[in-house]
């Protein structure tokens, strides 16, 4: 997993790519801590994202949540067909924003 991390006029742009799996979620949630996420919009690219593991639901269902607490917003763009499944599966798709 890689992951291109930049904040601009409030918004923390994050592109990802590779696996998002138990190791990797790990890695990325250190990564949006160092950067900090408080009180910023999160704008995921997940272009190149092959696969998202249940520990990959998981940080993005916490992330969602610390957004709603300051009324900040998420949305995650460009979801691949075996990502947009695993999405629908998890009901993530009625909750979160995807585009």
């Amino acid at each position: 997993m890689q992951a291109n991390i930049k904040k601009e006029n409030g918004t923390l742009f994050v592109a990802v790519s590779g696996r998002l799996d138990t190791v990797t979620s790990l890695e990325l949630n250190e990564m949006l801590d160092k950067e900090g996420t408080a009180g910023l919009d999160i704008d995921f690219d997940f272009t190149d994202v092959e696969y998202i593991s249940s520990a990959g639901l998981r940080l993005i269902l916490a992330l969602q949540r610390q957004v709603m607490e300051t009324n900040n917003k998420m949305v995650i763009r460009n979801i691949n067909k075996v990502v947009s499944e695993i999405f629908s599966v998890a009901g993530f798709n009625k909750t979160l924003t995807i585009v």
